[in-house]
Protein backbone atom coordinates (compact mmCIF):
# COMPACT_ATOMS: atom_id res chain seq x y z
CA UNK A 1 0.00 0.00 0.00
CA UNK A 2 0.90 3.49 -0.85
CA UNK A 3 -0.15 5.28 2.50
CA UNK A 4 -0.13 3.85 6.12
CA UNK A 5 -2.91 2.54 7.79
CA UNK A 6 -3.08 5.59 10.14
CA UNK A 7 -3.99 7.88 7.17
CA UNK A 8 -6.45 5.16 5.87
CA UNK A 9 -8.03 5.37 9.46
CA UNK A 10 -8.33 8.93 9.37
CA UNK A 11 -9.71 9.08 5.68
CA UNK A 12 -12.68 6.38 6.36
CA UNK A 13 -13.43 8.69 10.27
CA UNK A 14 -13.94 11.86 7.59
CA UNK A 15 -16.29 9.70 5.13
CA UNK A 16 -14.47 9.28 2.56
CA UNK A 17 -16.03 6.17 0.21
CA UNK A 18 -12.65 5.28 -1.72
CA UNK A 19 -10.67 4.86 1.92
CA UNK A 20 -14.06 2.52 3.12
CA UNK A 21 -13.52 0.40 -0.08
CA UNK A 22 -9.93 -0.19 0.03
CA UNK A 23 -10.13 -1.18 3.60
CA UNK A 24 -13.05 -3.67 2.59
CA UNK A 25 -10.72 -4.78 0.40
CA UNK A 26 -7.94 -4.91 2.83
CA UNK A 27 -10.42 -7.01 5.02
CA UNK A 28 -10.40 -9.54 2.19
CA UNK A 29 -7.11 -10.41 1.68
CA UNK A 30 -5.55 -9.00 4.92
CA UNK A 31 -7.56 -10.00 8.07
CA UNK A 32 -4.49 -8.92 10.36
CA UNK A 33 -3.86 -5.61 8.54
CA UNK A 34 -7.80 -5.18 8.87
CA UNK A 35 -7.62 -5.97 13.07
CA UNK A 36 -4.77 -3.28 13.05
CA UNK A 37 -7.00 -0.66 11.24
CA UNK A 38 -9.84 -1.52 13.53
CA UNK A 39 -7.58 -0.83 16.50
CA UNK A 40 -7.37 2.60 15.58
CA UNK A 41 -11.14 3.18 14.64
CA UNK A 42 -12.15 1.28 18.05
CA UNK A 43 -13.52 4.62 19.09
CA UNK A 44 -16.30 5.21 16.20
CA UNK A 45 -17.43 1.28 16.77
CA UNK A 46 -20.52 0.18 17.89
CA UNK A 47 -22.65 2.75 17.08
CA UNK A 48 -24.23 0.88 14.14
CA UNK A 49 -27.64 -1.51 14.27
CA UNK A 50 -26.60 -4.90 12.13
CA UNK A 51 -29.19 -6.35 10.05
CA UNK A 52 -28.97 -9.84 8.79
CA UNK A 53 -30.73 -11.01 6.20
CA UNK A 54 -31.14 -14.73 5.26
CA UNK A 55 -33.14 -17.64 3.61
CA UNK A 56 -32.96 -20.20 0.51
CA UNK A 57 -32.32 -19.12 -2.37
CA UNK A 58 -34.89 -17.85 -4.74
CA UNK A 59 -36.47 -16.27 -1.80
CA UNK A 60 -36.38 -12.63 -3.29
CA UNK A 61 -33.59 -11.75 -0.24
CA UNK A 62 -31.72 -9.32 -2.91
CA UNK A 63 -34.70 -8.05 -4.08
CA UNK A 64 -36.04 -6.86 -0.32
CA UNK A 65 -32.75 -5.70 0.64
CA UNK A 66 -33.22 -3.10 -2.59
CA UNK A 67 -36.98 -2.10 -1.05
CA UNK A 68 -35.70 -1.94 2.48
CA UNK A 69 -32.33 -0.09 1.69
CA UNK A 70 -34.54 2.89 -0.56
CA UNK A 71 -37.31 3.11 2.53
CA UNK A 72 -34.40 3.53 5.43
CA UNK A 73 -32.55 6.43 3.35
CA UNK A 74 -35.64 7.99 2.41
CA UNK A 75 -36.57 7.94 6.57
CA UNK A 76 -32.97 9.81 7.02
CA UNK A 77 -31.00 6.48 7.63
CA UNK A 78 -27.26 5.93 6.18
CA UNK A 79 -27.23 2.92 5.00
CA UNK A 80 -24.30 -0.02 4.31
CA UNK A 81 -25.38 -2.94 2.87
CA UNK A 82 -22.79 -6.55 2.19
CA UNK A 83 -24.29 -8.21 0.15
CA UNK A 84 -22.54 -11.91 0.03
CA UNK A 85 -22.34 -13.76 -3.13
CA UNK A 86 -21.45 -17.24 -3.76
CA UNK A 87 -18.03 -18.11 -5.24
CA UNK A 88 -16.59 -18.10 -8.85
CA UNK A 89 -15.24 -21.48 -9.07
CA UNK A 90 -12.73 -19.90 -12.09
CA UNK A 91 -12.13 -16.40 -10.76
CA UNK A 92 -12.95 -16.76 -6.74
CA UNK A 93 -15.12 -13.61 -6.71
CA UNK A 94 -18.18 -12.91 -6.43
CA UNK A 95 -20.49 -15.15 -8.74
CA UNK A 96 -23.78 -13.38 -9.16
CA UNK A 97 -23.31 -9.59 -8.24
CA UNK A 98 -26.14 -8.67 -5.85
CA UNK A 99 -25.16 -5.15 -5.89
CA UNK A 100 -27.45 -5.05 -9.54
CA UNK A 101 -30.38 -6.72 -8.02
CA UNK A 102 -30.53 -4.36 -4.89
CA UNK A 103 -30.74 -1.67 -7.29
CA UNK A 104 -30.19 1.95 -7.48
CA UNK A 105 -29.16 3.00 -4.06
CA UNK A 106 -25.94 3.11 -4.73
CA UNK A 107 -26.19 6.36 -6.39
CA UNK A 108 -26.90 7.91 -3.29
CA UNK A 109 -24.40 9.33 -1.04
CA UNK A 110 -25.90 7.86 2.12
CA UNK A 111 -25.52 4.44 1.07
CA UNK A 112 -22.89 2.19 0.19
CA UNK A 113 -23.15 -1.28 -1.16
CA UNK A 114 -20.56 -4.09 -1.32
CA UNK A 115 -20.79 -7.39 -2.60
CA UNK A 116 -17.94 -9.97 -1.34
CA UNK A 117 -17.48 -13.84 -2.30
CA UNK A 118 -18.17 -16.50 0.22
CA UNK A 119 -14.38 -17.68 -0.89
CA UNK A 120 -15.16 -21.19 0.06
CA UNK A 121 -16.87 -20.27 3.52
CA UNK A 122 -19.82 -22.54 4.99
CA UNK A 123 -22.73 -20.60 7.06
CA UNK A 124 -23.70 -18.23 4.17
CA UNK A 125 -20.85 -15.19 5.01
CA UNK A 126 -17.29 -14.53 4.20
CA UNK A 127 -14.50 -15.29 6.72
CA UNK A 128 -14.09 -11.25 6.29
CA UNK A 129 -17.57 -10.09 6.84
CA UNK A 130 -17.30 -9.12 10.24
CA UNK A 131 -14.17 -7.11 10.04
CA UNK A 132 -16.36 -5.26 6.84
CA UNK A 133 -19.46 -5.11 8.90
CA UNK A 134 -17.22 -2.84 11.56
CA UNK A 135 -15.46 -0.99 9.12
CA UNK A 136 -18.65 0.12 7.52
CA UNK A 137 -19.62 1.10 11.21
CA UNK A 138 -16.29 2.76 11.71
CA UNK A 139 -17.15 4.90 8.57
CA UNK A 140 -20.28 6.50 9.84
CA UNK A 141 -23.31 4.09 8.73
CA UNK A 142 -26.17 3.53 11.26
CA UNK A 143 -27.54 0.62 9.32
CA UNK A 144 -25.65 -1.98 7.88
CA UNK A 145 -27.52 -4.61 5.68
CA UNK A 146 -26.07 -8.31 5.58
CA UNK A 147 -27.29 -10.34 3.14
CA UNK A 148 -26.09 -13.90 2.94
CA UNK A 149 -25.91 -16.45 0.28
CA UNK A 150 -28.97 -19.18 0.01
CA UNK A 151 -28.58 -20.39 3.48
CA UNK A 152 -29.95 -24.11 5.03
CA UNK A 153 -31.42 -25.11 8.21
CA UNK A 154 -27.81 -25.08 10.28
CA UNK A 155 -25.60 -22.77 8.34
CA UNK A 156 -26.27 -19.66 11.05
CA UNK A 157 -22.99 -17.59 11.15
CA UNK A 158 -25.43 -14.37 10.10
CA UNK A 159 -27.29 -15.17 13.70
CA UNK A 160 -23.84 -14.39 15.27
CA UNK A 161 -23.20 -11.36 13.33
CA UNK A 162 -26.28 -9.51 13.22
CA UNK A 163 -28.12 -7.42 15.89
CA UNK A 164 -31.36 -7.94 14.43
CA UNK A 165 -32.33 -11.29 12.51
CA UNK A 166 -34.14 -11.46 9.33
CA UNK A 167 -35.34 -14.64 7.58
CA UNK A 168 -37.08 -14.17 4.52
CA UNK A 169 -39.78 -17.60 3.77
CA UNK A 170 -40.39 -17.91 0.45
CA UNK A 171 -44.32 -19.82 -0.30
CA UNK A 172 -44.13 -22.76 -2.10
CA UNK A 173 -41.33 -24.76 -0.79
CA UNK A 174 -43.68 -27.40 -0.88
CA UNK A 175 -43.50 -29.20 2.59
CA UNK A 176 -43.68 -26.41 4.96
CA UNK A 177 -42.91 -28.62 7.82
CA UNK A 178 -39.76 -29.73 6.29
CA UNK A 179 -38.95 -26.18 5.68
CA UNK A 180 -39.91 -24.78 9.07
CA UNK A 181 -37.97 -27.53 11.29
CA UNK A 182 -35.51 -26.69 14.10
CA UNK A 183 -32.57 -24.36 12.54
CA UNK A 184 -32.12 -20.93 11.33
CA UNK A 185 -35.49 -19.90 11.55
CA UNK A 186 -35.77 -20.53 15.38
CA UNK A 187 -33.12 -17.87 15.24
CA UNK A 188 -35.32 -15.33 13.93
CA UNK A 189 -36.03 -11.71 15.37
CA UNK A 190 -38.45 -11.15 12.11
CA UNK A 191 -39.62 -13.84 10.02
CA UNK A 192 -40.99 -12.61 6.14
CA UNK A 193 -43.07 -14.04 4.11
CA UNK A 194 -41.85 -12.90 0.53
CA UNK A 195 -43.75 -12.78 -2.37
CA UNK A 196 -47.10 -12.27 -0.84
CA UNK A 197 -48.86 -11.65 -3.69
CA UNK A 198 -47.94 -15.08 -4.94
CA UNK A 199 -50.02 -18.39 -4.48
CA UNK A 200 -48.96 -20.33 -1.40
CA UNK A 201 -48.08 -17.70 0.93
CA UNK A 202 -51.36 -17.63 2.80
CA UNK A 203 -50.30 -20.99 3.39
CA UNK A 204 -46.49 -20.28 4.34
CA UNK A 205 -47.79 -17.50 6.57
CA UNK A 206 -50.38 -20.30 8.29
CA UNK A 207 -47.64 -22.73 8.77
CA UNK A 208 -45.34 -20.20 10.38
CA UNK A 209 -47.77 -18.73 12.63
CA UNK A 210 -48.69 -22.17 14.26
CA UNK A 211 -44.95 -22.77 15.31
CA UNK A 212 -43.57 -19.39 15.82
CA UNK A 213 -44.73 -19.34 19.12
CA UNK A 214 -43.02 -22.48 20.29
CA UNK A 215 -39.33 -21.20 19.82
CA UNK A 216 -37.94 -18.95 22.27
CA UNK A 217 -38.15 -15.88 20.78
CA UNK A 218 -41.49 -16.04 18.69
CA UNK A 219 -40.37 -13.85 16.07
CA UNK A 220 -43.44 -11.69 14.85
CA UNK A 221 -44.43 -13.07 11.06
CA UNK A 222 -44.47 -9.88 8.31
CA UNK A 223 -45.75 -10.67 4.43
CA UNK A 224 -44.54 -8.15 2.12
CA UNK A 225 -44.19 -8.07 -1.41
CA UNK A 226 -41.83 -5.69 -2.95
CA UNK A 227 -43.65 -5.72 -6.40
CA UNK A 228 -46.81 -4.23 -4.94
CA UNK A 229 -44.95 -2.78 -1.72
CA UNK A 230 -47.75 -4.64 0.75
CA UNK A 231 -46.59 -4.91 4.00
CA UNK A 232 -42.68 -3.38 3.66
CA UNK A 233 -43.59 0.16 5.57
CA UNK A 234 -44.51 -2.34 8.66
CA UNK A 235 -41.50 -4.10 8.18
CA UNK A 236 -39.44 -1.18 8.15
CA UNK A 237 -41.27 0.07 11.16
CA UNK A 238 -40.18 -3.15 12.81
CA UNK A 239 -36.74 -3.14 12.12
CA UNK A 240 -36.42 0.61 13.18
CA UNK A 241 -38.12 -0.32 16.39
CA UNK A 242 -35.55 -2.53 17.31
CA UNK A 243 -32.69 -0.49 16.30
CA UNK A 244 -33.98 2.48 18.73
CA UNK A 245 -34.24 0.15 21.60
CA UNK A 246 -30.98 -1.22 20.81
CA UNK A 247 -32.54 -4.92 20.78
CA UNK A 248 -29.57 -7.18 19.70
CA UNK A 249 -31.06 -10.63 20.88
CA UNK A 250 -29.54 -12.61 18.16
CA UNK A 251 -25.86 -11.31 18.36
CA UNK A 252 -23.58 -13.69 20.99
CA UNK A 253 -21.42 -12.06 23.89
CA UNK A 254 -19.01 -9.29 22.30
CA UNK A 255 -16.24 -11.72 23.69
CA UNK A 256 -17.01 -14.61 21.36
CA UNK A 257 -16.81 -12.40 17.89
CA UNK A 258 -13.25 -10.77 18.74
CA UNK A 259 -11.87 -14.54 19.58
CA UNK A 260 -13.14 -15.54 16.39
CA UNK A 261 -11.55 -13.15 14.48
CA UNK A 262 -8.43 -13.69 16.39
CA UNK A 263 -8.25 -17.73 15.24
CA UNK A 264 -8.69 -16.43 11.58
CA UNK A 265 -5.84 -14.18 11.79
CA UNK A 266 -3.99 -16.99 13.45
CA UNK A 267 -4.91 -19.13 10.84
CA UNK A 268 -3.74 -16.85 8.08
CA UNK A 269 -0.47 -16.60 10.02
CA UNK A 270 0.00 -20.32 10.41
CA UNK A 271 -1.00 -20.73 6.54
CA UNK A 272 1.35 -18.37 5.59
CA UNK A 273 4.57 -19.91 7.81
CA UNK A 274 3.66 -23.06 7.99
CA UNK A 275 2.25 -23.95 4.29
CA UNK A 276 3.20 -27.60 5.14
CA UNK A 277 -0.01 -28.30 6.95
CA UNK A 278 -2.78 -28.65 4.26
CA UNK A 279 -0.34 -31.08 2.34
CA UNK A 280 0.11 -32.94 6.14
CA UNK A 281 -4.02 -33.36 6.07
CA UNK A 282 -4.28 -31.04 9.01
CA UNK A 283 -7.56 -29.10 9.61
CA UNK A 284 -8.01 -26.66 12.43
CA UNK A 285 -11.78 -26.07 13.19
CA UNK A 286 -14.64 -25.22 15.98
CA UNK A 287 -17.16 -27.60 17.07
CA UNK A 288 -20.30 -26.65 16.44
CA UNK A 289 -21.61 -25.25 19.77
CA UNK A 290 -23.85 -22.74 21.04
CA UNK A 291 -22.76 -19.11 22.16
CA UNK A 292 -21.99 -19.39 25.91
CA UNK A 293 -23.73 -16.07 27.44
CA UNK A 294 -20.86 -13.88 29.07
CA UNK A 295 -18.45 -16.68 27.75
CA UNK A 296 -14.48 -15.56 27.74
CA UNK A 297 -13.49 -18.53 25.64
CA UNK A 298 -13.59 -20.83 22.42
CA UNK A 299 -12.78 -24.32 22.13
CA UNK A 300 -10.93 -25.67 18.58
CA UNK A 301 -10.04 -28.79 16.98
CA UNK A 302 -6.95 -29.84 15.32
CA UNK A 303 -7.04 -32.91 13.27
CA UNK A 304 -5.02 -34.86 11.47
CA UNK A 305 -6.64 -37.37 8.68
CA UNK A 306 -5.96 -40.77 9.33
CA UNK A 307 -2.91 -40.95 7.50
CA UNK A 308 -2.33 -37.52 8.20
CA UNK A 309 1.47 -36.59 9.48
CA UNK A 310 1.63 -36.29 13.50
CA UNK A 311 4.77 -33.80 13.27
CA UNK A 312 2.77 -31.53 11.65
CA UNK A 313 0.33 -31.73 14.17
CA UNK A 314 2.37 -31.20 17.08
CA UNK A 315 3.95 -28.06 14.99
CA UNK A 316 0.30 -26.71 14.48
CA UNK A 317 -1.30 -26.90 18.59
CA UNK A 318 3.01 -25.28 19.52
CA UNK A 319 2.00 -22.41 16.60
CA UNK A 320 -1.22 -21.61 18.14
CA UNK A 321 -0.11 -21.70 21.49
CA UNK A 322 2.54 -19.17 20.75
CA UNK A 323 0.24 -16.94 18.09
CA UNK A 324 -1.68 -16.64 20.62
CA UNK A 325 0.36 -15.27 23.35
CA UNK A 326 1.02 -12.82 21.24
CA UNK A 327 -2.36 -11.91 20.88
CA UNK A 328 -2.82 -11.39 24.19
CA UNK A 329 -4.67 -14.72 24.46
CA UNK A 330 -4.15 -17.89 27.07
CA UNK A 331 -3.97 -21.30 24.81
CA UNK A 332 -4.15 -24.42 26.56
CA UNK A 333 -5.06 -28.39 25.32
CA UNK A 334 -8.03 -29.46 26.96
CA UNK A 335 -6.87 -32.78 29.03
CA UNK A 336 -7.16 -36.45 27.88
CA UNK A 337 -8.03 -35.21 24.16
CA UNK A 338 -4.68 -35.29 22.22
CA UNK A 339 -5.41 -38.69 21.36
CA UNK A 340 -6.15 -40.28 18.01
CA UNK A 341 -4.72 -37.33 15.77
CA UNK A 342 -7.11 -34.49 17.25
CA UNK A 343 -6.13 -32.04 19.40
CA UNK A 344 -8.95 -30.05 21.27
CA UNK A 345 -7.60 -26.25 22.87
CA UNK A 346 -9.35 -23.33 24.04
CA UNK A 347 -8.62 -19.60 23.39
CA UNK A 348 -9.32 -17.44 26.72
CA UNK A 349 -9.58 -13.46 26.30
CA UNK A 350 -7.17 -12.47 29.64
Amino acid sequence: MDFSLEQLACNIAAGQRPALARALSLAERDPASAAALLAALADRLGRAHVIGITGPPGAGKSTLVGVLARQLLAAGHRVAVLAVDPSSPVTGGALLGDRFRIGETAGDDRCFVRSTATRGSLGGLTGAAGQMVRLMDAAGFDLVLVETVGTGQSEIDVAQLADSLLVVFPPGLGDELQAIKAGILELADLLVVSKSDAPGAKQACQALQGVAPLWRKAPTIHPVSALSGEGIAELVAAVLDRARDGRSSARPPAAAPALREALAIMRCEMDRHLPFLPAAGLTIRLPDMEPNGGSLTLEVELDAAAAGDRYALGTAVGALVVLAADAGLDCGVVPATAANGTVRMVLTRR
